[in-house]
C-alpha cells in the first residue's frame, strides 16, 4: 500500500509541469496551424502534425484522471476543456482549409483560436492557484 501511495505521489509531484507543457503546446500548434492555413500552406498531410499533440494530452489527461480519485483538481477540467476547445478548433481548421481562401480563413479561425488561448490561460491559472506551478 505503502508503494502504491509513493508511486501516486511521484505522479503529482510532476502533474503541474506536465499538464501545462500539455496546454503550452496545444496553443502554440493551434496559432501555427491557424498562420498555416491563413498563408495557404496547410496540407491534408499536415494534419496529424495537429492531431498528435491533442492525442497525448488526451493520454495524459485519461491517466491523470484515473489517479486523481474522488476529488479531481480543478486544473484537470481545465485541461480537458482546452482539449475539447482544441479538437474543435482543428475540426473548424481542417473545414476551413478546405473550403476557405487563405484570406478568408484567420477570420473564420479567429474564435476558435481565441477559444484555445482562453482555455490555456484558464489551465495556467488553475494550476497556479493550486501551487502546481
Amino acid at each position: 500500500m505503502l508503494l502504491v501511495a509513493l508511486l501516486a505521489g511521484c505522479f503529482w509531484r510532476s502533474y503541474g509541469p506536465q499538464a501545462a507543457a500539455h496546454a503550452d503546446v496545444l496553443v502554440a500548434i493551434a496559432r501555427k496551424g491557424a498562420d498555416l492555413v491563413a498563408n495557404g500552406r496547410l496540407t491534408a498531410e499536415s494534419m496529424p502534425e495537429l492531431t498528435y499533440p491533442l492525442e497525448r494530452a488526451v493520454a495524459f489527461l485519461q491517466k491523470a484522471s484515473g489517479r486523481a480519485g474522488t476529488a479531481p483538481p480543478e486544473s484537470l477540467a481545465a485541461l480537458a476543456t482546452l482539449t475539447e476547445r482544441y479538437r474543435d478548433f482543428v475540426d473548424v481548421l481542417d473545414r476551413v482549409r478546405r473550403e476557405r481562401e487563405p484570406e478568408e480563413a484567420r477570420a473564420a479561425l479567429a474564435a476558435p483560436l481565441m477559444a484555445v488561448e482562453a482555455a490555456g490561460a484558464r489551465v495556467r491559472e488553475t494550476l497556479r492557484a493550486e501551487g502546481r506551478l
